[in-house]
Order: structure tokens, then sequence, then C-alpha cells
């Protein structure tokens, strides 16, 4: 999947942040950044189940890319490694005071 400049900036400027998710064997696909409307969301549909959750990540976050890889198991199993890259987080430390 080949993306132009101008492409990539009306992409971004649409989606925020982007990722591009590429196969072995050629597949690929670009995932926007969640946002926490999302998430939440995404959580609500799982009701627990991880795959659910991770499936509703890559449905709600999906740009652009081979349906395959959200319609193949394995494709979306090998997806499923990586998707927690796409979450935009900044971590930090508590102390109690």
């Amino acid at each position: 999947m080949e993306f132009t400049e101008e492409k990539l900036k009306v992409l971004k400027a649409k989606h925020g942040k982007l990722f591009l998710y590429e196969t072995k064997d050629g597949k690929s696909c670009v995932l926007s950044t969640p946002t926490l409307k999302i998430i939440d969301a995404c959580r609500t549909i799982a009701g627990g189940s991880s795959i659910r959750f991770k499936t509703a990540i890559v449905e709600n976050c999906w740009v652009e890319g081979d349906e395959e890889i959200k319609s193949t198991d394995k494709y979306l199993l090998g997806l499923f490694d990586q998707i927690d890259l796409i979450f935009d987080i900044v971590e930090g430390s508590l102390k109690e005071l």
C-alpha cells in the first residue's frame, strides 16, 4: 500500500495518528489511534472478551486496506499481536503524598 504525501496529509487530518500494518505475504492496512470514546464503546461491545474487544478496535480504527485482514482469522490474529501499539499512551507514575 503506497501513499503520496498529499494522501497521507488528508488521511492524517481526518483520522489523526496513523499506523501501517503489513503481513509477510503482502497484505496491508492502515489504522488510526482510538479515542477514549472508541475504547469505551469497544469494551462495552466486548463484554469481557479480549477477542471481541480487539476485533471492535480494528473495525473502529480501520482507515483502509486489504479487507482480508479483517475477515480471515490468520490475518486478524496476526494483527491482534500488535494492536496495542496503536494506542497513544503517555506513561507516568503515581505517588502517595
